[in-house]
């Protein structure tokens, strides 16, 4: 199994590993018009099919067992997005769904050592894009009604819940 984001990566995943690993720093509308055809077009000159490639991804998650931990997990998420979202070779990533430019100025703003101001400039469309928000009870159901049928695995942290609430989130991806 490879790591892949940008196209010519994810083809060379498709054509020679049994899977790949979508880097977090992904987006549905990314998956969708860019990581799948990539794939498609490498296993079909391969003679492959796509059931016999795994697709693992874990978006981020944002979640809490109360408002400040919530704000905590937000906070932490949007900071991550910027930081790769700052990253030269990811701009397509983020112009898949609009936001192109914020690249250079995050990009810029990390050579100013600007951290904090970066995850700021991430709104909640943007976390949209990236994560999948909500109260703990709406997470599975969410990242089923996004992801199924796109991604074979996830391996998402659902450290926002206690021990029980964990073990039925596991349960229902896992009967997904």
């Amino acid at each position: 199994i490879l790591a892949a984001v940008g196209p010519k990566m994810t083809e060379v995943a498709a054509e020679t590993a049994d899977g790949m690993i979508v880097h977090p720093f992904s987006n549905e509308t990314y998956l969708r018009t860019v990581t799948l055809p990539a794939i498609e077009a490498a296993l079909e000159r391969v003679g492959r099919k796509r059931e016999d490639f795994e697709l693992s991804w874990a978006p981020f998650v944002v979640s809490g067992r109360d408002e400040a931990e919530f704000a905590r997990n937000r906070s932490a998420a949007c900071n991550r997005i910027a930081f790769y979202g700052s990253t030269p070779a990811y701009r397509e990533v983020l112009e898949c769904i609009g936001y192109g430019e914020l690249q250079g100025v995050l990009n810029r703003l990390s050579k100013e050592g600007k951290w904090q101001e970066m995850g700021e400039l991430i709104d909640d469309d943007i976390l949209g894009h990236f994560a999948v928000v909500g109260e703990p009870k709406t997470i599975v159901p969410e990242i089923l009604r996004r992801y199924a049928g796109l991604i074979d695995r996830t391996s998402a942290a659902f450290d926002f819940a206690d021990a029980e609430v964990q073990t039925e989130m596991i349960a229902q991806l896992r009967a997904a």
